[in-house]
């Protein structure tokens, strides 16, 4: 009888399992096919199973903690993305808050209605970067500095542009080397991750930081109207999850990557 019993059991718990696997909601998370380190690295649509970026490396984390979800990952044009998950044919992206964007796209929110910055999956300051005599020249509230800044980069917009004189990069790497050489003053980098000072960066023993951040900047976890509508309860199980995760360490794992690459 008692073998009867644990066979039931058994059974029970095998379509137990089956039937959460199969009713698990799966989300179509969409992101830039061009590198974006720390968050995103490879070109491309392809998902690089190893080192794929701090940003997915969270959501996979999320998708193992959750067997309530499950995320399909595809990479396209940012612009592409958007206008999919416009449409609800993607339904998730990572993306600062803009009030425009909040007619498509559900971000979370406290119950003031306000957004809900604890639930980021990134909350970054970024500084200004140079030499040591950069740094002490940056007392001067009179002097004026040249920076380069890879082209399209949203926190220059928020530098003075009397006192900042802007040289346009291909990218953040190029950027550091104008600085090592001289031809600019400084350059500006991610210092700050979640509250946690930025422990490695791009010749960070040449180069030192000028802190209190500058600019700061969150990135959510954001999904579409309808999606959210269908599926309320397990999106605000994500946010509430990513709330309490260590985020910054995934990235500050990959910003000692790139500092180990560059030596």
């Amino acid at each position: 009888m008692d073998l009867i019993l644990l066979l039931r059991s058994l059974v029970y718990a095998v379509i137990s399992v089956s039937s959460s696997l199969c009713f698990a909601v799966e989300v179509t998370f969409c992101y830039e096919d061009k590198e974006l380190s720390p968050a995103y690295m490879g070109n491309g649509q392809g998902i690089p199973r190893n080192n794929p970026g701090a940003a997915i490396e969270i959501l996979r984390q999320v998708d193992v903690r959750l067997p309530e979800i499950t995320i399909k990952y595809v990479r396209k044009p940012w612009q592409r993305c958007l206008h999919e998950l416009k449409k609800n044919k993607v339904h998730a992206v990572i993306a600062s808050y803009r009030s425009e964007r909040t007619q498509f796209m559900q971000y979370p929110i406290k119950a003031d209605s306000k957004i809900n910055p604890a639930m980021a999956i990134s909350r970054f300051g970024r500084c200004l970067v140079g030499k040591q005599v950069f740094y002490q020249h940056m007392e001067q509230q009179d002097k004026a500095f040249s920076l380069a800044i890879p082209t399209g980069y949203s926190a220059a917009s928020s530098l003075d542009a009397k006192r900042f004189a802007i040289v346009n990069t291909s990218s953040q790497t190029q950027s550091y080397e104008l600085v090592m050489k001289d031809v600019v003053d400084g350059t500006i980098g991610l210092c700050l991750i979640n509250g946690e000072k930025v422990r490695a960066y791009p010749y960070s023993k040449e180069l030192v930081s000028v802190y209190p951040p500058f600019d700061m900047s969150y990135g959510f976890l954001t999904f579409s109207k309808e999606f959210f509508a269908q599926h309320q309860s397990e999106i605000e199980t994500v946010w509430s999850l990513l709330a309490t995760m260590p985020v910054a360490e995934f990235y500050m794992n990959y910003l000692e990557m790139d500092e180990d690459a560059l030596e």
